[in-house]
């Protein structure tokens, strides 16, 4: 920023020369006139020009325009100093106002920066917290084979000392050596329109013959989490899905000659692995099972367990089902009643002893 002054100094001591009069004069102006013989000297008293041919009255009348000059110098000097401290003040204005902007772009920039902060926190975020329910239903083998489940070959579950010490759900599924073995379940119910992220834990322990887990998805594209033909210990594998279209994906695992082990197998809405967890509606203990099916509890030690589902309530041992309750009648192997029994109109009554039999009573 800088200051700009314009002044018209007009020296009260200049003397005109001519044979006219000087336009617009100013009081006290001198003006000689040449027009007559010999030249006159003139001077405008603010209404006309009056000779000024007296020495006396020109001295005074000069005395008087050089001390109105130096006041008039004076008046300027001030003027001059006036602005030349306008000006340093307009610098100094000028200099605070650059160190206000450099503040501001500085505070600019920091609020940058902390947008940019604020919108990674934001993408971060969504990206790890989006989603997390499990897809795959019964993916640790948890519950056994479940129908949940289609296979082909050896295919069993194990939740050995080794699965436990190296997966979250303790339990896997184990894909026989003996000639080929396929595991595959058609996951329905996706969003979509969004991303889904796949990760399982895994284990090979012969080389030699293929072996790969992949999902089939937006119609018959693939996505393999591993294919490999050699050995691996327990591996961690997984992928994203972009722009899943489709609301239905195959995950298929197919094994030969070799004993793989598969857990913890998790899809997930969003592009973040997940620690695994079981799907929705399912609850896995050792006496203790409830998914989507209903709920079992068993008791290993007297090999009995009891199911309840939406077509059945039945009590089980050695596998035998001894009592089922379906619709409005009661199936049961062996029945124990302590007391009286009623069935229909016919009562029946123990006596006090055994050897004094039973009253049957006929009620009305």
């Amino acid at each position: 920023m800088r200051a700009v002054a314009q002044f018209t100094i007009t020296s009260l001591c200049d003397v005109t020369t001519s044979d006219t009069a000087p336009e617009n004069p100013y009081m006290g102006q001198l003006w000689v006139n040449t027009n007559v013989t010999p030249p006159e000297t003139m001077i405008w008293n603010g209404s006309a020009w009056v000779v000024q041919n007296n020495l006396e009255n020109l001295r005074t009348t000069v005395s008087t325009l050089t001390t109105k000059s130096a006041e008039f110098q004076q008046s300027v000097d001030g003027l001059n100093s006036y602005v030349s401290n306008l000006t340093q003040t307009v610098e100094t204005v000028s200099g605070d106002l650059t160190e206000e902007q450099q503040k501001v772009l500085a505070a600019e920039g920091r609020i940058s920066e902390l947008e940019h902060t604020v919108d990674g926190l934001s993408l971060a975020v969504e990206r790890q917290y989006v989603g997390g329910i499990n897809f795959i239903k019964n993916s640790a083998g948890l519950n056994g084979i479940t129908d949940d489940w289609i296979y082909t070959g050896t295919v069993e579950t194990d939740a050995s000392t080794d699965v436990q010490n190296n997966t979250t759900s303790d339990s896997c599924f184990k894909l026989g050596s003996t000639s080929a073995s396929t595991l595959k379940q058609v996951i329905t119910g996706l969003v979509t329109g969004g991303s889904y992220v796949f990760s399982l834990r895994a284990k090979k322990t012969t080389a030699g013959y293929s072996s790969y887990a992949r999902l089939q998805y937006n119609g018959s594209k693939y996505a393999y989490a591993f294919n490999t033909t050699s050995t691996f210990g327990w591996t961690e594998y997984s992928f994203v899905l972009d722009d899943v279209q489709d609301s239905t994906i195959t995950l298929y695992i197919y094994n030969r000659y070799a004993d793989l082990y598969v857990s913890d197998m998790m899809l997930a809405e969003g592009n973040a692995v997940h620690k695994w967890t079981p799907a929705p509606n399912e609850i896995y203990t050792e006496e203790v099972k409830i998914d989507h099916r209903g709920i079992e509890v068993s008791n290993a030690s007297s090999s009995q367990r009891t199911v309840i589902t939406n077509t059945e309530f039945s009590g089980y041992y050695n596998e035998e089902k001894i009592f089922t309750l379906n619709k409005d009648e009661t199936q049961t192997k062996k029945t124990t009643v302590d007391g009286e029994l009623t069935v229909g109109k016919t009562k029946f009554v123990p006596m006090p002893t055994a050897s004094e039999g039973l009253n049957i009573v006929i009620l009305d």
